[in-house]
């Protein structure tokens, strides 16, 4: 990572750190089928993250988006290797909300934040 995208990241990391919600970041590990026994896991994992949550406007429901989703932003510095995905799961408040769609922001190779659809 560049010094400017080291900058980045850490400043941005301790924005979120500090103004951010306290959430937690469910992922699954991929399903594995286990021939012998025919039954099929995946491994739960559950991180503690902070994260900025904003409501979307009304303007923009309509495709992937629907009403009552929410934006939210955590720091790629946060997460260490952990990477949201698609289909993990995000408890804000203690509700779990539905990972629907991620993007990334990057300085080079390393995300600086991630952005997440999420429903409930």
């Amino acid at each position: 990572m560049t010094a400017t995208g080291s900058t980045l990241s850490g400043t941005a990391a301790r924005l979120i750190a500090r103004y951010g919600t306290p959430m937690t970041l469910g992922k699954t590990s991929a399903p594995s089928y286990d021939p012998a026994t025919g039954t099929v896991s995946g491994a739960a994992s559950e991180q503690e993250v902070p994260g900025i949550i904003e409501s979307i406007d009304a303007a923009f429901v309509g495709g992937l988006v629907q009403s009552g989703d929410l934006l939210v932003t955590l720091s790629g510095a946060g997460l260490g290797e952990t990477r949201p995905a698609p289909g993990d799961r995000l408890r804000i408040d203690g509700r779990w909300h539905e990972v629907v769609d991620v993007t990334t922001v990057s300085a080079g190779a390393a995300p600086l934040l991630f952005r997440l659809l999420v429903r409930r």
